[in-house]
């Protein structure tokens, strides 16, 4: 006979659940999204997106950074994250980092969770540490968003970049933020950093209320003191619809 968990047990796992899946919604198995890049409001050039998922619940994300005019001499910057969709949202279990034909910047990270072991390779050599759950990667965490508790303050996880692992963490600014790309306006999410750089925030998003959490700007502040800025010009789906 099986004995059963305790009352308080089964208590906790129904609220995490329920927090869980209250908060997000299942992301579609294939979603493309483009974006314009600028610089302090000069184009830079686009970023592609493509995220997909199996019927076995693996995830597959592909960011293509295509540079424009001069900036396409330095070749594309491909991101490529994959991995679980979990309860908690996305599991990388491998990412890595290409840009152009420049091998010296290429990294791979793997993720080895049964240990709790994050591998780097990076420039020739291969670091180990410890990993904590719901690390993300680079490209991960801007999906994670969709599975996360936005009545909480603040919202925090630990990501792998290829270079380090970093803390991340956001503060919610506004709930209901109107934000206008060329002839259509969303309502949004809008989070910034607690990370400053020059007096203003690392980063800040602007996700969709509608569908997904699903991020609409991306704006991020640069050590030279320059603004890097990601507008959603196009998707496969419609995101303001219900």
């Amino acid at each position: 006979m099986k004995r059963l968990l305790p009352f308080k047990k089964w208590l906790a796992v129904f609220l995490f659940l329920f927090n869980t899946l209250a908060f997000s919604k299942e992301l579609p198995n294939i979603l493309e999204l483009k974006y314009d890049l600028t610089q302090n409001g000069e184009s830079l050039g686009t970023v592609i997106e493509k995220f997909m998922i199996d019927e076995q619940g693996n995830y597959h994300i592909e960011s293509i950074t295509k540079g424009a005019g001069l900036y396409a001499l330095f070749g594309d910057r491909v991101l490529m994250s994959e991995g679980k969709i979990t309860i908690e949202g996305l599991k990388p279990k491998r990412f890595e980092v290409h840009q152009g034909s420049n091998a010296s910047k290429n990294a791979i990270v793997d993720f080895d969770w049964d240990n709790q072991i994050l591998i780097t390779q990076y420039k020739g050599s291969e670091t180990k540490e410890n990993i904590e759950n719901k690390t993300q990667d680079l490209i991960s965490y801007l999906y994670q968003f969709n599975y996360e508790n936005f009545d909480e303050p603040i919202i925090e996880f630990v990501a792998a970049t290829g270079k380090k692992y970093k803390k991340y963490q956001f503060r919610v600014v506004d709930k209901k933020a109107v934000l206008s790309l060329g002839n259509t306006s969303f309502e949004t999410t809008s989070i910034q950093s607690i990370a400053e750089k020059d007096g203003k925030p690392e980063t800040q998003i602007w996700l969709s209320n509608k569908l997904y959490k699903l991020p609409i700007r991306i704006r991020y502040q640069e050590k030279n003191g320059s603004t890097l800025e990601q507008n959603l010009v196009q998707t496969n789906i419609d995101l303001n619809a219900f």
